[in-house]
């Protein structure tokens, strides 16, 4: 059996070859630059036998700052779209509204 990263499996057995797909795999978050510095840096001196290191510490907690900025990001534009669109529902000039 050959796993890929596509979503599809196949299984060969003796009386057929049955086809899997699944839906629900999700490809990793792309990280961001200074992410991937530190986590290779934290990997070089992982392999001179360091303990945990503070720069895999560091990276880990910049991809958390980095989802919630996002998650931040998505309600003031929700906020935002829903504030103008309640403007542009009583704006006297398009004549809709009171």
């Amino acid at each position: 059996m050959e796993v890929n990263t596509h979503g599809i499996e196949e299984e060969e057995n003796e009386h057929a070859i049955e086809r899997r797909v699944y839906m629900d795999i999700t490809p990793r978050p792309k990280q961001s630059e200074i992410v991937i510095s530190l986590k290779n840096q934290a990997g070089e001196e992982w392999q001179s036998r360091c303990t945990e290191h503070f720069a895999w510490k560091a990276a880990d907690h910049i991809i958390e700052l980095e989802k919630k900025i996002d998650f931040y990001e998505g309600l003031i534009r929700k906020y935002h779209s829903a504030i103008m669109s309640e403007i542009l529902d009583n704006d006297p000039f398009t004549g809709t509204g009171n």
